[in-house]
């Protein structure tokens, strides 16, 4: 699990589709910059818009997957403590199977998140 920041980390997918949430112990201002920086350790992703509270990726095409769309939304829980949450859904919305990889893509790049806090 990521670093000393790192509180939980939780991850799912059904249906080619998935849901990350990761809470760390940092204000939510040190997300955006964390994300931006995050993004360099996973080359596979895209960084497509970053603002203070969310940011989004697209992840190309694969043998698993037709590509997917990804977004982090960071909510303060207090003062120190942040609640990310990751979405992710399939670039063709059809798509019904991903054979893990929405899942795997999660917990990558929230793993990342939490290795730059």
């Amino acid at each position: 699990m990521g670093n000393a920041k790192t509180l939980s980390l939780e991850v799912t997918s059904k249906r080619a589709r998935g849901r990350g949430e990761l809470v760390v112990s940092a204000p939510m201002a040190a997300l955006p910059p964390a994300v931006e920086r995050a993004a360099l350790r996973v080359p596979k992703m895209s960084l497509t818009g970053v603002w203070m509270d969310r940011a989004e990726f697209s992840v190309g095409m694969t043998w698993k997957s037709y590509g997917s769309n990804i977004v982090l939304s960071f909510a303060p829980i207090d003062a120190g403590t942040t609640r990310v949450l990751a979405t992710s859904a399939p670039a063709v919305p059809t798509t019904l199977t991903d054979w893990g990889q929405s899942k795997a893509d999660l917990a990558e790049i929230l793993n990342a998140v939490a290795a730059e806090l």
